[in-house]
């Protein structure tokens, strides 16, 4: 499975949890549970976002250097 995919399934299962919290109709437990679930979801997201952003970074800076090349 790509990294892209696995961000959009932590994505659309992170949308879905925070969803069922703000319904309250999970007990304690359930809540408990989908919130930690929610942080580590959150978690995963915010680096895959990272690393893609790095990734511009590199990208971009070399591109720069390419067109001071020329």
């Amino acid at each position: 499975m790509s990294r892209n995919t696995d961000f959009e399934k932590s994505l659309a299962e992170l949308e879905k949890i925070v969803e069922t919290l703000e319904s309250g109709e999970a007990t304690l437990e359930e809540s408990m549970k989908l919130f930690e679930r929610g942080v580590k979801l959150s978690g995963d997201c915010r680096k895959t976002l990272y690393e893609a952003k790095q990734k511009i970074m590199t990208l971009t800076d070399a591109e720069e250097e390419n067109e001071q090349d020329v």
